[in-house]
């Protein structure tokens, strides 16, 4: 698939990427490194409490990795945030996560006549369809055409 840019972007269309199937041990090192919570990374005690959870740090990381999946990675400039991040429903080792991208909206950028500013709905979704974290992402997107107007 050819890379999409500013003038492919349509609001309410969906990007999809996945699935990412969680490796127990790679789950445990992170989050012993990163968030070692008990219901993280102890097993016993994670047991008794429905088992071993991802930190919601390690699933934003799995959410880059599957963005970095999608067409757009050579066409994004910069990212501007994360804003109103959820996690909805714990994730275990060796569930299957994909990522679904629903644009929101976007503009021209008034600081940058060669980009436009482009928000999305960000969705990580289990096997069962279940949402398990979403967030809003604004990124500046490079134009294929900026002598071109609106």
């Amino acid at each position: 698939m050819d890379d999409i840019f500013y003038e492919d972007v349509s609001p309410g269309a969906v990007l999809r990427a996945g699935p990412y199937v969680i490796p127990e041990q790679e789950l445990l090192d992170f989050a012993a490194a990163w968030d070692p919570l008990p219901i993280h990374v102890d097993k016993d005690y994670a047991a008794r409490h429905g088992g071993i959870t991802a930190p919601g740090i390690y699933l934003l990381a799995v959410r880059m990795r599957l963005i970095h999946r999608l067409p757009f990675r050579r066409t994004v400039v910069a990212g501007f945030g994360f804003d109103e991040v959820r996690f909805h429903r714990p994730v275990h080792p060796a569930d299957a996560l994909t990522l679904e991208l629903t644009w929101r909206d976007k503009r021209r950028s008034k600081s940058r006549p060669d980009c436009g500013i482009v928000s999305g709905h960000c969705v990580l979704v289990n096997a069962a369809g279940e949402m398990v974290m979403s967030h809003l992402d604004t990124i500046l997107m490079r134009l294929r055409d900026p002598e071109r107007a609106d």
